[in-house]
């Protein structure tokens, strides 16, 4: 059975005109208060204007509708007014990854073949050693002061509005964004979202959720961060904007900017309740924190509610589908429990054996309809024809949904561990180990076994020095069946890798094992 979140308002406009009007009516207010330059300003109005001015420069080079514009940056709020610039001028703006080496921006560069860079002062050295390989580049802008390359400044210096050609916008088929998907089980794929499907996930109650002041470390050239971003300019609330997460940064602004919601990836959750200083900092005005990435344990669930009398909301969404669900949870809900199916999106559940629907509350495959999924992957027909079943997108988790639309995610098809023909979630393992008050973070993969075909083996961070091999595995056979025990073995680690959105790197523990 499938459950359609609710009908929604589609605009039948571009992401720029709909952007650039909301601005216009919310003057000179303050838009974004931006922690990388020492809190330094933006209104409403001047974002308006220099995201205007950055379209028509763009125009003005010749750049031509449906080409694209990379933009090589951390967080900061020129990347957001130019991001809506380049989407604007009618190019197709590709954020790249801002920890990226040579070789990885020669990937990506290579799949969307940009003609113009626009590159943190920070990250020009990785960009021109890239450049001798970058046939296709002919203009370099740098965010930042450069004396080899114009900048920004001097684009908004010389650049007028008024010279901005019209929208020839088509939302439902033109391309805005070409963003990358996360790359945790493969190479990043690149992926295509219109106008259309970018507007309907701006009106997600993901970012919309809560009023008063907004705070946002998420990385910009990721979608839940731009999205975040442009929806919360949209409604008007005032962004309190930070390059990455750092803990006491985080109390700091709450203190200082009396922020009332914050956005944030599960480690961020796990940092907050292992915080040994939050007393120091008034962090009354915090009132919601929205979580995704990876699911959270009860626990931690229970533990913010305690530590930072919060309302918790719990989200699920993906580069490839946009929000899906959203909604707040508390400890006694289900682990994985992502909130409710948002409106315009249908899901349903299919059976990972017969490969048919299954009911309410059953397990299987997430699939996925609705107008926000993605367009296709760039250059790869194979992947976009795999990627859907007559019209549905297969997300590649899997989860449940119930009568009322309530979405549970347990985990990635792709991590399934098969043991003997049955098969287990590594994020079900990783749940119960989790509950060990000696245990600080644990992920889990299957390794090759003669016998089983796989079994499952953990790599732990330990919480406290005295935990020991035994306790693990004496949780573990306490709470689950035989087949899932930890017959591949436990290893004590550091840390575990992960993306920065918080899902385990299970690529890079296999590496590990």
């Amino acid at each position: 059975m499938s459950f359609y979140g609710g009908d929604i308002n589609i605009f039948d406009v571009s992401v720029h005109g709909f952007i650039w009007e909301k601005l216009q009516s919310h003057g000179n207010k303050i838009a974004i208060v931006d922690g990388s330059q020492d809190g330094n300003c933006i209104t409403f109005m001047d974002f308006l204007d220099n995201s205007r001015k950055i379209a028509s420069y763009l125009q003005g080079l010749g750049i031509k509708k449906g080409e694209y514009v990379s933009i090589f940056s951390s967080n900061r709020h020129e990347f957001a007014y130019i991001m809506l610039g380049v989407i604007g001028s009618g190019a197709v703006v590709t954020p790249c990854k801002d920890y990226y080496r040579e070789n990885e921006v020669l990937y990506e560069f290579g799949i969307t073949k940009p003609k113009v860079v626009f590159v943190d002062e920070d990250r020009l050295a990785i960009l021109e050693a890239a450049k001798g390989k970058l046939l296709f580049l002919e203009h370099i802008f740098v965010i930042g002061k450069s004396r080899r390359y114009k900048t920004v400044e001097d684009i908004l210096e010389e650049a007028t509005a008024e010279s901005l050609a019209k929208d020839d916008i088509d939302p439902e088929n033109d391309v805005a964004i070409a963003a990358y998907s996360s790359g945790t089980t493969g190479l990043p794929k690149c992926v295509l979202l219109t106008h259309k499907a970018v507007l309907l996930s701006l009106q997600s109650q993901f970012f919309i959720s809560g009023g008063g002041t907004f705070y946002d470390d998420r990385a910009m050239y990721h979608m839940s961060g731009f999205l975040s971003i442009f929806a919360n300019l949209q409604i008007g609330r005032k962004i309190i904007l930070e390059r990455e997460f750092q803990l006491q940064k985080l109390f700091e602004d709450i203190e200082k900017y009396q922020i009332t919601v914050a956005t944030c990836f599960t480690p961020t959750v796990i940092e907050m309740i292992n915080a040994k200083n939050a007393h120091k900092y008034d962090l009354s005005s915090l009132k919601t924190v929205i979580c995704g990435g990876a699911p959270i344990s009860s626990f931690g669930i229970k533990e913010m509610r305690r530590l930072y009398k919060v309302t918790f909301l719990a989200a699920y969404g993906m580069t490839e589908g946009g929000m899906i669900s959203v909604g707040p949870i508390t400890e006694a809900d289900k682990m994985g429990a992502s909130g409710k199916i948002e409106p315009g999106v249908e899901v349903k559940v299919i059976d990972l054996k017969t490969r048919k629907e299954c009911g309410f509350k059953s397990a299987g495959e997430i699939y996925i309809r609705s107008s926000q999924v993605l367009k296709g992957y760039l250059k790869n027909a194979e992947a976009t024809a795999t990627a859907f079943d007559d019209g549905w997108f297969k997300t590649g988790d899997i989860g449940s949904i119930d009568e009322q639309g309530n979405l549970c995610i347990t985990g990635r098809l792709k991590e399934i561990i098969k043991c003997k023909g049955l098969q287990m979630s590594p994020a079900e393992l990783e749940s119960v180990i989790i509950r060990h008050p000696k245990v600080a973070d644990v992920g889990v993969i299957g390794v090759a076994d003669a016998i089983c075909g796989e079994v499952p083996k953990a790599f732990v961070v330990k919480a406290d020095a005295t935990l020991s091999i035994e306790d693990v595995h004496d949780i573990v056979n306490r709470n689950l069946s035989d087949f899932k025990h930890l017959r591949g073995g436990i290893k004590f680690v550091q840390s575990i890798p992960k993306s920065p959105t918080g899902k385990i790197d299970r690529v890079q523990l296999k590496k590990m094992s």
